[in-house]
């Protein structure tokens, strides 16, 4: 192979997945390096990610000279030269600048991105469009990316100031969801706010037992608490109570696993297709509750230039409840006026990551750059 791409994401979750890409939507072959294959230290972390890359290339009988490019995503912020401003769930890259440090070991052109940024990125290379992704996961990421594929209002050089975080690129920790509206919202599903806040408190280790939204306000909470995975448990087991009717539906071990985010999504999704009353309540009030904030997101960027009418692409595992959350969500955004369309991610319906994808865009990008 005379050239080709290398994009690198880097997870909080299972470890980091590599991949050689002809081309950003042609994936030659793709790697794991399991989390459990290097040390939590900055040092050793780059020397084991690159051992293996060098397996990767080497299997394809690749050299790294051929590279055109590496791109990488990874949860977190960063400042504008690329090093990390704050690394999410990943201590040891705080501070540090992989790029700068990747291009100097390779030799190679390097970038780096938020993974939200790039899994917009990669949405936006296949409809070459204006649209809004989204990413459900511990948390609710996103981008607005423009039909030039820029990333619009990343959040880049941040200086701690929630006010200062655009809507579209963090969603879930800087929209405020207002506590009063969602005592009457949980009522409606007959549903207990203050228990949510209870067990939500207690799966942050909040001695006090409160949540507080965005710039400390004591009056709301941080749209993520809800709208995630883990929020979509804390919200089923706020509508169960203590009724445990729905474990007629489950085997012993699903049952055990309700209080698990990681897992316990589709054992919830299996009680909503099966109509099971608290399933199907929490899938509704979550997309009543998504569209509400998305309602807070459209105000801010319909001022900043927003569209009528993207479409809305979102990604992650908790997304895969679309059919599920969605009709709600739906209907409600509609009656809001907002005929932006909730539909699941082109990537992922293609069997594809993407954020890998996101990143050989991105590596794409920066070799034109470097030409």
């Amino acid at each position: 192979m005379e050239s080709f791409l290398i994009a690198i994401d880097i997870g909080a979750g299972l470890g980091v997945k590599m991949g050689l890409f002809a081309d950003p939507h042609t994936q030659i072959d793709d790697e794991l390096l399991h989390c459990e294959e290097y040390k939590k230290d900055f040092d050793s972390f780059v020397g084991v990610l690159l051992a293996r890359l060098d397996q990767l290339l080497k299997k394809n009988g690749c050299r790294m000279d051929q590279a055109r490019a590496i791109g990488m995503a990874s949860p977190g912020l960063f400042c504008s030269d690329g090093s990390y401003l704050l690394a999410a769930n990943l201590p040891f890259l705080s501070g540090q600048n992989l790029k700068l440090r990747i291009a100097e070991e390779t030799g190679r052109p390097a970038a780096i991105d938020n993974d939200a940024n790039l899994g917009g990125l990669a949405e936006w290379s296949v409809v070459r469009t204006d649209l809004l992704y989204w990413v459900f996961g511990g948390g609710w990421g996103g981008a607005w990316v423009d039909k030039a594929g820029h990333v619009r209002f990343p959040a880049v050089d941040w200086d701690g100031d929630d006010r200062k975080l655009h809507y579209t690129n963090e969603p879930g920790y800087a929209i405020p969801l207002d506590k009063l509206m969602l005592k009457t919202l949980f009522y409606q599903y007959g549903a207990s706010f203050d228990r949510f806040e209870q067990i939500s408190a207690e799966d942050f280790g909040f001695a006090n037992g409160k949540l507080t939204g965005p710039a400390g306000d004591t009056d709301s909470i941080r749209a993520e608490v809800i709208l995630s995975g883990a929020g979509r448990c804390r919200l089923f087991r706020a509508v169960v109570g203590n009724d445990d009717f729905y474990e007629r539906f489950l085997d012993i071990h699903e049952t055990r696993q309700m209080t698990d985010p990681s897992v316990a999504g589709k054992h919830i999704s299996k009680l909503s297709n099966m109509r099971v009353e608290a399933a199907v309540n929490t899938d509704r009030l979550f997309g009543r509750l998504l569209a509400e904030a998305a309602s807070i997101m459209y105000r801010q960027a319909r001022r900043d230039g927003l569209p009528e009418g993207v479409p809305i692409c979102l990604g992650g595992k908790p997304s895969y409840a679309l059919p599920y959350f969605g009709p709600s969500a739906q209907r409600r955004l509609g009656a809001a006026g907002i005929m932006s369309y909730l539909r699941p991610s082109v990537i992922d319906e293609r069997g594809l990551n993407a954020n890998l994808v996101g990143a050989a865009v991105l590596a794409d990008k920066t070799a034109s750059e470097h030409v």
